[in-house]
């Protein structure tokens, strides 16, 4: 990997990174009752998203539809079988019941995820093959 190609792979991660920040700052800022600073966090957290995609995008991280619904399908696996449950045990550990509870919230959310790609993908790839008869 190149300096160039790491660096687009931190920038992604940094877009990401503040997007959700500005995204819950929003909403806190919402549940304060200062909706006028939540759009400015609204704004800011769009604009990040928009560079994200740009860096993907020329990291190569976009592919075609069907490729995007493969890597989605096949992508939540390290999540659910080993990064979640890791961190929940790791929490537990540490006496961090609320990270285990974040983290075990999200590993469900994660299997609802692979679920609807698999199945997604599954019909792209027969909406396809009907199409070739």
């Amino acid at each position: 990997m190149t300096k160039t190609e790491e660096n687009l792979q931190k920038a992604i991660t940094g877009e990401a990174k503040a997007r959700l920040e500005y995204m819950a700052f929003a909403m806190q800022a919402m549940q304060e009752g200062f909706p006028e600073y939540a759009q400015l966090f609204m704004e800011a957290a769009g604009a990040e998203t928009i560079h994200g995609i740009s860096h993907l995008r020329t990291a190569g991280g976009i592919g075609t539809t069907l490729e995007n619904l493969d890597e989605s399908a096949n992508g939540e696996d390290y999540e659910i079988e080993t990064m979640y449950p890791n961190f929940i045990k790791q929490a537990e550990v540490d006496g961090r019941a609320d990270a285990a509870a974040s983290f075990s919230l999200a590993l469900e959310r994660e299997r609802h995820h692979r679920a609807m790609f698999k199945e997604a993908f599954a019909a792209f790839n027969n909406k396809a093959a009907t199409a070739k008869l």
